[in-house]
Formats: structure tokens, sequence, C-alpha cells
């Protein structure tokens, strides 16, 4: 006998969370590659460049050009924040549409701010470059030092966490009172306040870097390339300890501080808003392509007027542009080829590119937990000891120099691998206990609604890929000053 169907109850379905796959892969592809490059960096020694960089044209040329591509990619650390400010702005300004109220969003902003904020200097103090980290690949516990230069670093989590609170508490005024819905005033909000950033850059990093500091007092003997006597410099910066010099780090000190890189956290939150509108705008990966050729030109011409930084220390205004030109240029590439082209679920399920949305998907732990790589330089040094009865420590720094490039290669693979090991394993857990694990614990704090982001079988098999190619509008259908964008 049937129930009348007003006695059956509902069945309770959970909706699939809507994603970019072109976004989780450019996250799961940033980490896996930093990580592979910082693997490699922290086994090879690059004083010889810094003694005699003529060296550099004495090698092959093939080996010239993979090294400049390779360093060109390698600088792209604030890659991070701007994927994460284009996440975070189109998730505030679609959850406004939705009807959440602006408090409400701001709130959860403010605790992922402040909660990346605390990790980042966690991992400054304690981890590969902290205390830590250092004490294990010297065996000298008693330095302490690493402890309070961490605080003056401007590394890639101090920016994406003072760039959420920042453009959290923006992002606030602008969505209230309906004001999601203002798009021509936002993005111009947005793009006013970028070019503010990018304008005042240069002046603020010569009035910071002119003021009357003491001169260097320590100088450890583990340094990089973007490590010396002047500010600035992380020691440098750390030599000079009092809440002026910590303010001064975040204005214009080593390596990502607030002038320029608020732009760039800029920049992506006005990508945010343009795929947060009802419609997108079917020429937007073309239009953003224009965008990032004339970034990328403009930073040639700076460079070619000397506005250029070498090494991997605070960017001149010609290498800020270049990579931001580079940086949405690829964003902008990827959107035309995999969500404007309809391809978004045929994309998100190639075994590579699932394979990067597993490591994106704890992108903060992996780069918090750099020190877990003394961990697999120790098994290698045990192997090899075992082997060839030598003595070698894999778990010094800057152990092989010029023309050991091949060496410093197979540790950087071996590592790799062992990673690779952690991030499958712990994603047969729901990767609990990550960092990203406490983060989504604090946002829920007095919710009873928890986010399901780290839940490894819905985000990867079970998305709703977002599309944009039947969802685009025609020229004719956009109001004529509204020339940008829309999305879903």
């Amino acid at each position: 006998m049937l129930r009348p169907s007003s006695l059956i109850e509902p069945t309770k379905i959970t909706p699939k969370p809507e994603r970019i796959a072109s976004l989780d892969f450019q996250r799961g592809l940033a980490i896996w590659i930093m990580t592979f490059l910082h693997t490699f960096e922290h086994v090879y020694n690059y004083n010889w460049v810094k003694e005699n960089p003529e060296q550099i044209f004495s090698l092959p040329k093939i080996v010239i050009f993979i090294g400049l591509f390779v360093g060109f990619f390698a600088s792209w650390n604030a890659y991070f924040l701007l994927i994460s400010s284009v996440v975070n702005s189109l998730s505030m300004t679609k959850k406004a549409a939705n009807g959440v109220p602006p408090k409400r969003i701001l709130r959860k902003q403010l605790v992922t701010g402040f909660s990346i904020l605390l990790i980042g200097y966690l991992d400054n103090c304690f981890g590969y470059a902290g205390y830590f980290g250092l004490s294990i690949r010297t065996g000298d516990w008693s330095n302490f030092y690493p402890m309070w230069s961490g605080f003056f670093a401007m590394y890639t989590l101090q920016i994406i966490g003072f760039s959420m609170i920042i453009n959290g508490i923006i992002h606030y005024f602008l969505i209230r009172n309906g004001g999601h819905k203002k798009f021509r005033r936002n993005m111009l909000t947005y793009f006013f306040l970028a070019l503010f950033i990018i304008i005042l850059s240069p002046f603020v990093h010569h009035w910071v870097d002119n003021m009357p500091w003491e001169p260097l007092k320590y100088l450890p003997p583990e340094i990089g390339l973007g490590d010396h006597q002047n500010w600035p410099s992380i020691h440098f910066q750390a030599s000079n300890a009092s809440f002026k010099g910590w303010l001064m780090t975040l204005f214009a000190g080593d390596y990502e501080p607030l002038f320029p890189f608020l732009a760039t956290s800029f920049a992506g939150s006005m990508v945010g808003l343009a795929l947060a509108q009802p419609k997108p705008y079917r020429r937007l990966p073309l239009m953003g392509g224009v965008i990032s050729f004339g970034l990328m030109t403009l930073g040639v011409i700076f460079i070619t007027a000397g506005f250029i930084t070498l090494g991997n220390n605070r960017p001149a205004l010609g290498n800020f542009l270049l990579m931001l030109g580079g940086q949405l240029g690829v964003i902008f590439l990827l959107l035309g080829l995999v969500e404007y082209r309809g391809r978004g679920e045929k994309f998100a399920n190639r075994r590579i590119v699932k394979h990067l949305r597993l490591w994106g998907m704890i992108s903060l732990s992996i780069y918090v937990l750099a020190i877990f790589d003394l961990f697999p330089r120790w098994c290698l040094s045990a192997i090899y000891n075992l082997i060839y009865s030598s003595n070698i420590n894999l778990m010094q720094s800057s152990l092989f120099g010029y023309g050991k490039e091949l060496q410093a290669l197979g540790v950087a693979v071996f590592v790799i691998f062992t990673y690779e090991l952690l991030v499958y394993l712990w994603s047969k857990n729901d990767f609990k206990y990550s960092f990203e694990w406490f983060v989504i614990q604090l946002q829920t704090l007095g919710s009873a609604i928890v986010s399901s982001r780290l839940n490894v079988d819905l985000i990867i098999n079970q998305t709703h890929w977002i599309n944009y190619k039947l969802k685009v509008s025609s020229p004719s259908e956009l109001p004529t000053d509204k020339l940008l964008i829309n999305d879903s």
C-alpha cells in the first residue's frame, strides 16, 4: 500500500559544491612547483652566482635558458595571493547575492585572515627557516635568533593574511546594502586602489630604505641571494627590531610587503568581482589577455629604465609588473581554454589535473610543512651512506654547488616523491588535523554549518564544475557602462 505523499519524509540531498576547475588546478600546480623548487633550493649552493655572476654565461645556452625560465616562475610567490584574492572576492560577492548577511561574510574573512597570519608567523619562527629547521640542520639548539628574526619577514602567508583582512573590510563596505549589484563602482574602486599602491610603491620603498637605521649587527652563515647588509633584508630588519621596524617591514620589507603586493590582491579582487556577475562577458579572457600583455610590456619598460631587482627579495616596479602581468595572463588563458569553452568537468577529471587539485586542497599545510623535507633527506643520507660506506649529510643546506646541479635535482626528485606519498595517505583521512582543518574549525565556531571543502571524495569526484560557455552574453545584451564582465 502506498503512503500518502504528505506523509513521505523528504529525502535530504546534499548539494554539490560549485567550483572553477582552472583555479583549483592552478592552486595545486603552484604549490607542487613551489615545493619542488624549494627542495632543490634547499640543497643547492648559489654562492657562485653572487661571487662571480659572469660564470652564468659559461653554462650551456640551453641551461641558461632553462635557468631563466625557472627563475622567472620561481619568483611567482604572489601567485598564491592572486588566486586567493580571486576566490575570496568571488565567494564574498556570490554569498552577498545569495542573501548571506555581509557581517557574517566579513567575520569569516577576518577569522581566516588572522588564522593565516598566526600560522605564517609560527612557520617563520619555528619552521624550515626558523628555530627547529635551523637547529635540525646545524645541530645547534642554542641559537634562538630565527625565532626573533621570523617576526621581521613578509613571506607569502603574511601578505595573504593581511590582504584577506584588508580586502575583507573593503569588500564588506562594497557589498552591504545591496552593493554587490554595483559592479562598475566596485570595479573602479579596486582599480584605483591598485593603481594607487603601484604608483606609491617606489616612493614608499625609497622613504623606508633611507630611514636612519642602525647598521647590521649579525648576518648568519646560511644566507640566500636576497640577504645583504642593508634594507630590505630580513636580517637587517631583525637587527633594527622595534615596533617601527616591524611596521616598516609590513610596508616595504622583504619579501612580499604591502607595497606593492596589495595591488596584486586588488587585481585578484577585480577578477573575482567579474566572475561573480550573473552573466559573464564572453570576451573576458581576450580582454584579460590584453591587460596582462600591457602590464608585462610596462614591466619590461621599467626594467630597461633601471627599476629591477636581482634575487628573490622585494621586487622593484619592473619585476612586479612583469610578474603580475604574467600571473594574470595564465589565469585568463586557462579560463578561456577551460570554462569559456564549456570544458570544466572534462578538464577537472583529467588524471594530472585531479591529482594537482588534491594538492591544492591543502596548499597551506604543504607550504608550512617545508620542514618535512628534512625527513626524506635524512632517509636518503642513511641509504646512500649504507650502500657506499660514506658519511654524507644531505640535511645540510647548500650542499651542492656549481657543476653539481644533477645531484641537487636527484635529491629534489626523491623529496617530492615523499611529499606525494604524504598527500596521498593524508587524503585518505580527509586531511584531518591539517592547518586548513584547524582554520575551518575556527570559522565554524558557534555555527552548525561545517565547510565540506576537505571532503576529498566530494571535492575531487562530486563537484559541479562551473562553465561560462552557455551563460555568456553578447555585447548587445550588456549595458554600455559595463564593458567588463560577468559570471556564476
